[in-house]
């Protein structure tokens, strides 16, 4: 049997992309084998939000060739998107696969290596990336206890530091349908937790149904056969309103307690310079009212260092905003020029020295909150999914995204139970059943 290996990098909505190339793959005889064992099929999924991330691509690249010589090579992704003939002229290279093509490429793979890469790309946006089915059951990968469900692409808002719309094209929706279909193939083999991913998922719409619509059908369709729990990733705030938190807050509905919505800044000045939707005010009010309406709700959110004008003053103002909001982790990113997008041309710009402070300011302020919310989280009873054994310790996440470990020798894979969270640890929680 073929066997072959995927390296991905970058967002929840990337490795949604490599569970479907997995399958693709698997569907077509090939194994899929870890990091390090020999593979004759070796694809790296690529991402180019940041230029630190562009580096990190090439890296892997060049050691996925050094590592596997007589592999066929296949490089993908967002970074394609940007720069092809960067990686096309990478040695060791097989196939080249742009955004448009990503499930789309599988008829053409060589069966001995290329002195000259395949290119396969083309022009427009359509929804055949969005469009995903399969006639065997899902093939047992890591992290199968949740599934990734891409159910939105691209997006239409354009901030000004940002190339994704470049990249991934302008926002549309898969279809109703086939986004249920998706789910319930994923929930008959099993899974236990379902991730709706998206560049914008906020902005799904399908035939006048939007998210919430969406969220209703799956309760409706399948709360009644299948014990699961649905997680949204990031969302945008400008498309929240109360009806999630109605929806998180009702103890019977799969919708778990927790949102991670993009903040970027504290300062109104840089939102408005960065072309975000919303003032730091309403996206205070909608917090506080998160936390009030929805017990124990688990917020997090991005927050970018060092955009093109932010003084020392503006940042301050990030700080304590962030201080008093009721939000326990922060995912913290330097500003990174990205040409083709108006934030490259802006002066003003902060000095690298002066991002690594901030940045580091701010990665202590995260962990003071988590800390905190930890310690209100103390004593109270979650439900979490396992997902990993190490020894005799069980590891997984509650409803309001909690890291938990039991150590039990009882087996919990890909079960959901209540556990007793006892004791903070460094990096989540100890709890028992």
């Amino acid at each position: 049997m073929r066997k072959f290996f995927i390296h991905t990098l970058g967002c929840r909505l990337n490795q949604a992309e490599s569970d479907q190339i997995i399958q693709k793959l698997y569907e077509l005889g090939y194994e899929l084998v870890l990091k390090g064992e020999r593979a004759d099929l070796c694809v790296i999924n690529t991402c180019a939000v940041t230029h630190e991330a562009e580096v990190k691509c090439r890296k892997i690249v060049r050691q996925v060739i050094k590592n596997n010589p007589s592999a066929i090579v296949v490089v993908m992704g967002c970074y394609v998107e940007k720069d092809i003939e960067i990686l096309k002229n990478i040695e060791g290279v097989d196939l080249v696969v742009d955004n448009k093509c990503k499930l789309e490429w599988f008829s053409q793979i060589p069966t001995q290596k290329l002195e000259k890469p395949l290119v396969i790309t083309k022009t427009g946006w359509d929804t055949k990336t969005l469009s995903f089915q399969s006639a065997l059951p899902p093939a047992l990968i890591p992290g199968f206890h949740r599934a990734n469900i891409k159910i939105q692409e691209g997006c239409d808002v354009h901030c000004t530091y940002c190339i994704i719309p470049r990249l991934r094209g302008p926002s549309r929706s898969k279809p109703w349908e086939e986004v249920l279909r998706e789910i319930e193939w994923r929930l008959e083999a099993g899974t236990k937790e379902i991730v709706l991913t998206g560049i914008n998922i906020g902005n799904y719409s399908w035939e006048g149904k939007g998210l919430l619509d969406l969220l209703d059908a799956i309760c409706d369709r399948f709360v009644d056969k299948y014990k699961f729990r649905i997680r949204l990733s990031s969302i945008e705030l400008n498309t929240l309103n109360d009806e999630y938190l109605t929806r998180m807050a009702d103890k019977n509905y799969p919708l778990v307690p927790y949102l991670h919505i993009p903040l970027q800044s504290g300062s109104n000045a840089i939102l408005k310079s960065m072309n975000r939707p919303y003032c730091r005010e309403e996206y205070e009010e909608f917090v506080v009212k998160a936390v009030d309406l929805v017990e124990d709700i688990g917020i997090s959110a991005d927050v970018m260092v060092g955009f093109p004008g932010e003084t020392r003053e503006l940042f301050n103002e990030t700080i304590s905003f962030i201080e008093k909001l009721p939000i326990y982790f922060l995912h913290v990113f330097p500003f990174s020029p990205r040409e083709g997008t108006l934030a490259y041309s802006m002066s003003n710009k902060v000095s690298a020295e002066e991002i690594d402070k901030r940045a580091d300011e701010l990665l202590r302020l995260s962990k003071c909150k988590r800390s905190e919310f930890y310690q209100r989280n103390k004593g109270k009873v979650k439900e979490v999914l396992f997902e990993e054994k190490k020894g005799n310790c069980w590891s997984g996440y509650s409803d309001n995204y909690i890291r938990v470990f039991v150590y039990t020798d009882v087996l919990l894979e890909n079960k959901l139970c209540l556990v007793n969270l006892e004791d903070i640890m460094p990096f989540g929680m100890k709890g028992s059943l």
